[in-house]
């Protein structure tokens, strides 16, 4: 499932207001999260990723040199590991991914407390979900509001198969 071109435009958009949003990204070194739900398919994923990165890349001279953290979430588990750019491109990172059906999985407030604990420094937030519903089932909105404020709401960008959209989205539930 590579970018189409409108779900492209829409990405660099989105990465745009992130990048200028008051008190965010102001020069050197770029830290980015790209966080994945694991329900996505192995081959889909690894397309979809290198798709991301090389629009990244293509848009902005600052997506040069970026430090990249990986984040896979799944169920009742989230790991984390930064990782080169080119290994993810190439396909190479996810040689030992592997996609979990869909039970109870992990909810979307601890998917968001993890990002506000550990990846609070990246400046750029990418969540890939296949299912919208899924991000958006959200049992505790104040627990998701007290994680998304008051940084994580300007950074998260949100991507599904049928769209890209911010993720302040998600502090207003």
């Amino acid at each position: 499932m590579p970018l189409t071109t409108v779900q492209n435009l829409q990405l660099h958009n989105q990465i745009e207001r992130v990048l200028h949003a008051p008190g965010n990204y102001r020069g050197g070194i770029l830290e980015m999260a790209l966080v994945i739900d694991r329900t996505y398919e192995k081959a889909t994923v690894q397309e979809l990723c290198a798709d991301i990165i090389s629009s990244c890349k293509k848009q902005s001279e600052i997506f040069r040199n970026v430090r990249l953290n990986m984040v896979l979430w799944g169920a009742g588990e989230i790991r984390s590991e930064a990782v080169a750019c080119a290994h993810v491109q190439m396909g190479t990172y996810f040689a030992d991914y592997s996609s979990e059906q869909e039970a109870d999985g992990m909810q979307t407030e601890a998917v968001m407390e993890y990002l506000r604990k550990f990846h609070a420094r990246s400046k750029l937030i990418l969540l890939l979900t296949p299912d919208r519903e899924r991000i958006c089932r959200i049992a505790q909105p104040e627990r998701v509001c007290a994680a998304m404020n008051p940084f994580l709401k300007h950074k998260l960008v949100l991507i599904y198969p049928d769209g890209i959209e911010s993720g302040a989205g998600l502090a207003m539930v």
